[in-house]
């Protein structure tokens, strides 16, 4: 594993290098995501490395502890920006938009997302750094993340890294329990859990992802360009997935979620003339 945190720190070293920066900026939640990411950028970076914590009025009030514990343990230059403000602006906005909203609570989630981008990526300008991105494999995938908001990123070290690859080196970065055993979550709203809003724990995705990924490969399916359309190439991915174990509720569930998603992976669609 020692290996592997060697190759990451090279590949940020020389990423980071390469856009002319020295410096770098992630946005700490109290997340085993967001810690690996840290503690990966404090090696490669030493010095040149701040974190940003950044909680909603939702947020677990554990997480903002957590966060801020970890940096100080690894003596992080950080600094916390309550996002309250912000947020409470945009409620009273939205009252007056949406006054029925059956889907306020991941609109609000979106919305704090999203600021917290604009801070990491403001405080990158001010202080000639990079924002570096936190999202593994398993979320990319699925598309589990905010457009703009968590998505968004210069550089992303662990992004080829399914979840639970990002438990393994964390235990290998000696990331604190109190991290890496909580339960996974975007901290969008109140008790809001990862897990939950898929339906299935990681150990169940990231196993549905790493067959599905061979499956297309071996195929020779483009499993990011699929469209709910595409009725044969579907057909097929769901056989080869059910004689592999698999139930026909993760199938469906996951596949339909790649596909709805595949836009959050693309750049915006520009008309050629």
């Amino acid at each position: 594993m020692q290996s592997s945190i060697d190759f990451i720190c090279s590949f940020l070293r020389q990423e980071v290098f390469n856009r002319g920066f020295k410096r770098v900026v992630v946005g700490l939640s109290g997340g085993v995501d967001s810690a690996v990411v840290a503690k990966l950028c404090q090696e490669s970076f030493q010095e040149n490395l701040s974190v940003l914590l950044l909680p909603s009025s939702t947020s677990n009030p554990t997480n903002l502890n957590d966060a801020k514990a970890f940096a100080q343990t690894h003596k992080i230059a950080h600094h916390i920006i309550p996002i309250a403000p912000f947020e409470s602006a945009f409620q009273e906005l939205s009252k007056l938009m949406y006054p029925s909203s059956l889907k306020e609570k991941i609109r609000i989630g979106n919305f704090c997302a999203r600021i917290r981008m604009n801070l990491l990526y403001d405080y990158a300008f001010a202080n000639n750094a990079l924002v570096i991105g936190t999202s593994n494999k398993s979320e990319l995938m699925l598309g589990y993340g905010t457009i703009y908001g968590d998505l968004a990123y210069a550089i992303n070290p662990i992004g080829d890294l399914y979840k639970t690859q990002v438990y393994s080196l964390a235990y290998t970065l000696e990331i604190p329990h109190a991290i890496i055993s909580k339960k996974p979550s975007a901290d969008l709203f109140e008790n809001q859990s990862d897990e939950e809003d898929i339906g299935f724990d990681y150990r169940e995705i990231d196993r549905f992802l790493r067959s599905l990924e061979k499956i297309a490969s071996q195929r020779n399916i483009t499993l990011f360009s699929l469209a709910l359309s595409d009725f044969k190439q579907l057909a097929v991915l769901k056989e080869a997935l059910q004689i592999e174990g698999f139930r026909q509720e993760i199938i469906d569930s996951l596949l339909t979620r790649i596909i709805k998603n595949n836009f959050k992976r693309e750049l915006p669609t520009v008309l050629k003339f």
